[in-house]
């Protein structure tokens, strides 16, 4: 019997695991526009594969929503679909909080938009921003950065409908 192993790219880094069993998050993304191909930007330093399991628990402790995770990085570290960022596999695309339980692809939603849920989303990056391995959080929703504090939490253009994660750049060593 061969147990399978997951993916591991050039750098040693590992694909998170795809939509395994009971997970408390859902996979959304593509690389180039292409369907199917999100599972490709998925490859992650060790230690951002750790907080994405760690906040999962979290927050399945306080929600039965999942929450989304998209863009890490792909094979290698190169750059795609015109990001500067997510080379270092410790950066991670999460969508906000939707008061309905939709995800996948179709889960899309902005902080504008009725389905939003901003207290629950407002909960999620409480999780992301009290751990020590996370810089800075990216998300457009000026209610959030009031509450979780500005410098925390900050807007970058293109952060309507998901939150950026960045881990401290010395923790991919």
């Amino acid at each position: 019997m061969t147990i399978p192993v997951q993916p591991k790219d050039s750098r040693g880094y590992f694909m998170l695991p795809q939509a395994p069993e009971q997970a408390g998050y859902y996979l959304y993304g593509t690389v180039g526009h292409v369907p199917g191909t999100g599972h490709l930007a998925q490859y992650a330093h060790p230690n951002l594969l750790t907080l994405i399991f760690q906040i999962e628990r979290k927050w399945q402790a306080i929600c039965d929503r999942k929450f989304g995770v998209g863009n890490i990085s792909i094979d290698g570290g190169k750059e795609y679909d015109k990001h500067k960022s997510h080379q270092l596999g410790i950066e991670v695309d999460c969508r906000p909080v939707r008061k309905d339980k939709l995800t996948g692809q179709v889960a899309r939603c902005s902080y504008r938009d009725k389905t939003y849920d901003g207290e629950a989303t407002t909960s999620l990056i409480r999780l992301f921003v009290q751990h020590p391995w996370v810089k800075i959080v990216f998300f457009n929703d000026p209610a959030v950065q009031k509450a979780l504090g500005q410098g925390r939490v900050s807007s970058l253009k293109g952060h309507d409908d998901h939150f950026h994660v960045n881990l401290w750049p010395g923790l991919a060593r």
